[in-house]
C-alpha cells in the first residue's frame, strides 16, 4: 500500500516535464569582422565595421616563394656487392699454399674492386687438440692474407680463425677432411652504381 503514493509521484513528476514548454532559439549568428580603428585592431559586428575608404591599407598575403631548383646531379645510390667465398686447401697440417692455391687466390684477386672488404677464415678437420688446430687455422689465414698483399691487394682484410670448427661437409673420410683443411675468403663491397 505504501507503494502507491510513490507511484503517484513518479508518474506526475513526469507529466510534468512533458508539459514544459521549449523554445528554439531562431537568432541568427553575428558575422564578426577583424579591422584597423584608430592605431588599433578590433573585433566587431560585420555591419558595425567602418567601411573601407580610399585610405584604407589592405593586407595581402605575401606571395608564396618557390626555392630555386639545385642544380646538382644527386649523388650516385650504393649498392652492396657480395660474392660467393672463395676456398683454399691446404695439405694436412700444413699452412704451406700449394700452386693450385695461389692460382685460386690470383683468381679472386681479379674479382676485386675498389671499395671491396676482404674476410679471410681458417679452418681445420676434425684431427688433433683444439689448441693446434686454432693456431694452424689462424696460421693457414695469415699465410693467405699475406699472398694477397704480394699481389698488390690494398682492400681492407680482416683475419679470423678457428680450428675444429665449421665444417663444409662431414669429417667421414680422407676426402671429405681435405675439403675442411681450407681458408675462406669472403668479398663484399659497397660500390657506385
Amino acid at each position: 500500500m505504501t507503494l502507491r503514493p510513490v507511484a503517484v509521484l513518479i508518474v506526475l513528476s513526469l507529466l510534468s516535464g512533458c508539459a514544459v514548454e521549449k523554445t528554439i532559439s531562431t537568432e541568427v549568428p553575428k558575422r564578426l569582422s577583424l579591422t584597423w580603428d584608430r592605431s588599433d585592431w578590433r573585433i566587431c559586428d560585420q555591419r558595425e565595421c567602418p567601411a573601407p575608404t580610399s585610405k584604407t591599407v589592405l593586407l595581402v598575403a605575401a606571395s608564396p616563394t618557390v626555392d630555386t631548383v639545385s642544380k646538382e646531379l644527386p649523388k650516385p645510390v650504393r649498392v652492396a656487392r657480395k660474392l660467393d667465398p672463395i676456398s683454399v686447401t691446404f695439405q694436412f697440417a700444413s699452412a704451406t699454399l700449394s700452386g693450385l692455391a695461389e692460382m685460386e687466390i690470383k683468381k679472386a684477386v681479379a674479382l676485386i674492386q675498389p671499395g671491396d672488404s676482404i674476410l679471410v677464415e681458417g679452418r681445420t678437420d676434425d684431427l688433433g687438440s683444439q689448441a693446434f688446430n686454432d693456431r694452424l687455422a689462424r696460421k693457414r689465414a695469415e699465410v693467405v692474407a699475406a699472398y694477397l698483399m704480394r699481389l698488390g691487394v690494398r682492400s681492407p682484410i680482416d683475419i679470423r680463425s678457428q680450428g675444429k670448427c665449421c665444417y663444409a661437409i662431414t669429417n667421414t673420410s680422407d676426402e671429405s677432411r681435405a675439403i675442411n683443411r681450407r681458408v675462406d675468403l669472403h668479398f663484399s663491397s659497397t660500390q657506385k652504381e
